[in-house]
């Protein structure tokens, strides 16, 4: 039995979800390929080998991504079994003909319980028992030299990720996570952590992403992941994600993060609008996003916020308004430009469907862009957004310099709303990682392009999202 696992998007990264599912089904005896759309090209020759293909989709942007692919699959070859796995498996609703079976959350056993049936000619087994992770299989994937590097200091160093949890305790109401997990988390396990981190280290790798959706939800055993990784690579640097609450919750530790080899942490602050961050119920207000950015940088930590600015009642002001939190903060460095134009997404399950503040405005859901659809109140703030969509779709497709996408993208948010925020006051360099798109926004032209997808932008007039 030989199965090809596809990744078509994971945040520039060598993807963590094509090597802990191959892992796991090479340890039960089935053969694995895979491919990273991202930087590999399609080639249907390969289905000639698998008996059987399966599609990560950890976010939007992947399972965008993947439906096309697994679309020209069963034109090509109609009979064979096709899965979806990851976070977003479970929101495929125009890939439901097209997949067999969708596995959310803990997928590895699934995986090869799906497997093996195929393998016993269609036989259903017993319901899969959850395993315990092992050291992601990257062995046959692209090498590290083909993603996104760290760039810090003059230097562009090798970069990869690894995952210590998964779920979250929270239920940020816009987050795709709690509509799977519902508050609960589920560790990875240290030995299985450390393992990988070591055979990245092995490979030339000098920079960790923690990509766990909240490295702080088990506080004591993600510190103790990060003191053994330390104790036995002392040059490597990390980032982690992390939440407002948590930063401040923990003020305590951020001494001995900086210490350890973090170098940024990645925070969630949405907008800066404080009636919006509750309809979230995101935890934090917008003074407690200036008290985090004070805290990480009394330790030495710098910080990376990532912003959903546009709801249904935004105002042009209120973007204005976003601006001058990050000229005030100094943060022009640490914001990628797509940050500026990431409109909510709503799939299904999500925890905002039945908000009051949210469902009057909900028109249908789109299974071509696999959210629910809602206008903008604001015909101005409509216009705003498909302008900074395209600003920063087009800057990313050619490689600008965010400097430059920003100074644009700052233009426009000056004349659309009216408020004077004068020349972009670009802020001391920060640590970045050189892949400068997102997982909640939409594919690009060029990531569209690669997988046969056609991705059309928000036309500039329109009062309508596509998500």
């Amino acid at each position: 039995m030989r199965l090809l696992l596809v990744s078509t998007y994971e945040l520039g990264r060598q993807p963590i979800h094509l090597a802990s599912p191959a892992a796991a089904l090479s340890a039960a005896g089935i053969e694995v390929d895979t491919v990273d759309l991202a930087v590999e090209p399609w080639d249907p020759a390969r289905l000639d080998a698998v008996e059987a293909v399966a599609f990560s989709v950890p976010m939007h942007t992947a399972m965008r991504l993947a439906v096309p692919i697994a679309e020209t699959v069963r034109q090509l070859r109609p009979g064979m079994p096709i899965a979806f796995y990851g976070l977003y498996a479970g929101v495929a609703a125009n890939g439901s003909d097209v997949a067999d079976i969708r596995l959310v959350g803990e997928y590895e056993p699934g995986l090869v319980a799906w497997a093996r049936s195929i393998q016993e000619g269609g036989r259903v087994l017993t319901d899969p028992v959850r395993s315990r992770f092992r050291r992601p299989q990257r062995t046959g994937l692209p090498p590290h030299d083909a993603y996104a590097r760290l760039e810090w200091e003059g230097e562009a160093r090798r970069a990869a990720a690894v995952e210590a949890s998964h779920g979250c305790r929270h239920r940020c109401r816009h987050c795709p996570v709690p509509s799977v997990y519902d508050g609960r988390l589920r560790v990875v396990g240290a030995e299985a952590v450390l393992a990988d981190i070591d055979q990245l280290a092995d490979d030339a790798v000098t920079h960790v992403t923690f990509g766990d959706p909240d490295f702080l939800n088990a506080p004591r055993y993600s510190l103790d992941i990060l003191r053994a990784a330390h104790s036995a690579h002392p040059d490597l640097t990390y980032d982690i994600t992390v939440k407002v609450e948590h930063i401040l919750d923990h003020e305590a530790i951020w001494p001995e993060v900086a210490s350890l080899g973090v170098l940024f942490v990645v925070s969630a602050f949405e907008t800066t609008d404080d009636r919006t961050l509750a309809i979230l119920d995101k935890g934090h207000n917008a003074a407690g996003m200036s008290r985090a950015v004070s805290i990480l940088r009394s330790a030495g930590v710098h910080i990376r916020p990532t912003w959903l600015p546009f709801f249904p009642w935004t105002t042009p002001r209120e973007i204005a308004e976003i601006a001058r939190f990050v000229d005030e903060h100094g943060l022009w460095a640490a914001t990628d430009p797509v940050q500026l134009a990431i409109k909510l997404l709503i799939p299904q399950g999500s925890l905002l469907l039945e908000h009051p503040a949210v469902a009057p405005h909900l028109i249908g859901y789109d299974p071509v862009t696999l959210t629910w659809t809602w206008p903008f109140e604001n015909a101005a703030t409509a216009r705003l957004h498909g302008d900074l969509d395209s600003i920063a779709a087009d800057g990313s497709d050619c490689g600008a310099e965010a400097e430059e996408t920003l100074t644009l993208m700052r233009a426009r948010i000056e004349e659309i709303s009216g408020v004077v925020l004068g020349p972009l006051p670009w802020s001391p360099p920060a640590p970045r990682l050189t892949e400068s798109w997102f997982c909640c926004a939409e594919p690009t032209a060029a990531q569209g392009a690669a997988v046969g997808l056609t991705i059309g932008r928000v036309p500039l007039a329109s009062t309508t999202g596509s998500g």
